[in-house]
This record gives structure tokens, sequence and C-alpha cells, in this order.
């Protein structure tokens, strides 16, 4: 059955604001502006909503490119064909299912509130705790005074560094990081805030990152959880995404071998919670105070589509002897210049074997979109490796001189 794809990518903010009680504040304009991710997963016949329009040669270079001939559509199907869709959003909230409802898809209802429980941090904090995952020193705090009890265990210094995160967070967000014993003005009106909604934060010490991976599970309401991959998350020094590396070799599998399994661990308890669908979770090796590599197996608990899943979907393009990456570049008018141009530009330094293939359009209603998107394609790990660097050095250097 052909799938309507759904970008609700204002997930976070719609559980957050059923939880409590207040408006999302999160834009609209997120559905039209990432609705092009879609693609990793978009298969011949499949529709993605994006109300805007989109660039003629967008849709041409796709074609060209070999990807699937999927419709963009700016219109929600008649109730009668909406009937012959699968709906897939991005994430299942109360809102985007009474969405869906009212629009004539045919739901699964029963996955709402196991949605809610396992995208809360709590849930994943717990899981961490009871299986003596935690990092040291992070802790549930439900008060101000609790909170401040909490952070007199750390050394009152500038070296001293920790994060505070909401029940409901995503990427770099809904989080607020701070360093020593003492908990500054702002930081204590932002968790006060959350804290009289009646929800938990989380607080952490925080940790060198060495290097991170999304591992992603699809949980059946029968039968085992299947594991569908493993990508290689590519963050900027603030922790927000900025792309994938897909078709990771045996060496880097076996060096997430723990992650993984504990991530079968993790997916067993979410499907006892009635959630059924696809789970991304990511892992993070960081190096402690004496110098040592650690393994943080469950650092999020994502139960939705992640860009992880999404780029795993790519592989279907890549033959059995090429690596790639799916790439992500934040991108503004001020540039002055079309995403398209300026990778035209910047490809010609790349090594000869080398194809990249836009994932995303210059303009959506005439604007660039937030972010633009490229699937890299290599012969070998060296190449993809230096490509990576090449193209995140020029769009730095593009940031830098035009702010």
């Amino acid at each position: 059955m052909p799938r309507f794809f759904y970008g609700n990518f204002d997930f976070e903010h719609q559980l957050a604001g059923e939880t409590y009680g207040t408006s999302t504040g999160a834009a609209a304009s997120l559905t039209s502006s990432l609705a092009c991710c879609w693609l990793g997963l978009a298969e011949a016949r499949d529709q993605i909503y994006l109300p805007a329009t989109l660039p003629r040669e967008f849709t041409e270079q796709l074609a060209t490119s070999g990807f699937p001939p999927v419709e963009f559509t700016s219109e929600w199907p008649p109730v009668e064909a909406a009937r012959s869709l699968t709906f897939i959003p991005w994430g299942w909230s109360n809102e985007v299912a009474k969405l869906a409802e009212a629009k004539g898809f045919s739901i699964e209802t029963g996955v709402l509130s196991a949605a809610s429980t396992v995208n809360a941090r709590s849930f994943s904090f717990q899981l961490e705790t009871d299986w003596g995952l935690a990092l040291p020193g992070s802790c549930r705090v439900e008060s101000l005074e609790s909170l401040e009890q909490a952070l007199r265990a750390f050394p009152d210094s500038d070296d001293s560094s920790w994060v505070l995160k909401a029940n409901f967070s995503m990427s770099a967000r809904e989080r607020m990081c701070g360093r020593g014993s003492k908990l500054s003005e702002p930081i204590r009106g932002w968790a006060a805030k959350r804290l009289t909604q009646g929800q938990p934060l989380f607080l952490e010490p925080w940790v060198e990152r060495m290097s991170e991976a999304g591992i992603q599970m699809e949980i059946p309401s029968r039968g085992e959880p299947k594991l569908v991959g493993l990508t290689v998350l590519l963050n900027d020094t603030r922790g927000q995404y900025r792309g994938s590396r897909i078709n990771v070799d045996d060496s880097t599998l076996q060096q997430w071998q723990p992650a993984i399994d504990v991530a079968q661990r993790v997916a067993c308890a979410v499907q006892q919670t009635g959630y059924t669908g696809p789970v991304g979770i990511d892992a993070m090796q960081y190096r402690d105070a004496e110098g040592n590599t650690r393994l943080r197996p469950l650092q999020d608990l994502n139960a939705r589509y992640t860009m992880g899943r999404l780029a795993l979907g790519f592989q279907r393009f890549l033959t059995a002897d090429q690596v790639a990456s799916w790439l992500h570049f934040p991108w503004k008018e001020s540039y002055g210049i079309d995403f398209s141009n300026w990778l035209r530009c910047v490809t010609q330094q790349l090594p000869s074997d080398v194809s990249v293939r836009p994932t995303s359009p210059d303009r959506i209603e005439g604007q660039p979109p937030r972010l633009a998107s490229l699937l890299l394609i290599a012969e070998n790990a060296t190449d993809l490796l230096t490509s990576e660097a090449a193209l995140y050095d020029a769009h730095n250097n593009l940031n830098q001189t035009t702010g």
C-alpha cells in the first residue's frame, strides 16, 4: 500500500505541550523545510506532504539522480483516497493522530500513550539506572531544592561542567549547561518553570564526547524487535545533528557491539509498553576524567523516526563496495548563494571518484530550507572521510565570511 509521509518534526514539542498543558510554540514551517528528508525512505507511488512550492529543477534532478518517482503534495488526499494510503508521521502524538483521523486515514490509537511514555527522558533514565548504565553523578530532580543539593556534589570550579535536561528534549534543545556547584539565575528560572509544571529534570555531568552512533530498531506488535542498522552520528560542537555515516564496516560494528546488545534489551522494554514502530537509540563513547574510554550505550531514546533511520534508507542506492554519508548544512539567505551553486564549486575539490547527490532543493516557497542536505558516495572510506571534512570546512568558511 502506498504511504503518505507527514513530517511533524516538532514532535517532541507536541508531546511537551500535551504534558505541560502549554502551546508547543514550534514553527510549523519545519513540516515544509525538512519534508525532503523523507526521500531516504520514500518509494515509487509514495506521497510526501510538503505544503509549499518546490522548484521544478529539483524534482527533475531527483529523477536524473536515480531517486524513485515520489509525489510531493501540498494537498491532503480526499477521504476515500486516504483510506488506501498508509499514514506515516515522524512520531505519534495526540495532535497528529487527531489530524490524521480528521483527514480520513486509518490509524492505530493504541500506540499514542506508549509513545509519550517511551519518549520521556524519565523512561530511558530509569532503564539506565536499573541496569547500572547511568553516568556517574547523574540524577533525577523534582524540585529546586533537590537540584541544588545534587549540584553540591560537583566541584566548585569552572572545570566541573554539567548539563540539565528536560523530560522532553531533543538534540541540543530543551537543556541548560552550567559549571561548578552553584545554580545561576537564568538556569534557576528555566528549571523552575519546568518543575512547576510537574515534570522532572535530569542532571548529568558533561563528558568529553569521542564518537556517537545511532542504532535503529523496528518494534513489531508480535515477535522479536529487529535491528535495522547502525550509523555513525556526525554532530557539531553543540551536539546538534549534522549527518550520518552509513554502510559502516565490520570493525565499526564490532566497536559498537556492546551498545547494540543494550539496544536489543531497550527495544524489548519498549515493546512491553505497547509501542510499535521505529526506535532510534543514540550511544556515545566518551573519555572520563582519568583519560579512559567509556561507553554510554543509552544516551538518548527516540520512539519515532530519526535522521539516522532515514539515512539507512539511502543504502539502496549504493553498490556493495561503496560507502556513503548523508550530510546536513544549516543554510541562510545571507550566504548570497544557492546551495546547488555552492556545492558545484566545492565538489570540484573532491576526489574524482566521489559523487554528490543533493537531497534538498535550493528553495521552498522561494526561501532556502533551514537545512540543506546531500548524499555523499565514495568508493573507499579514505575518500569519504576526506570529502566529509572538505565539505564541512567549506561550509564553515562560508558561514564565517558571510555571517
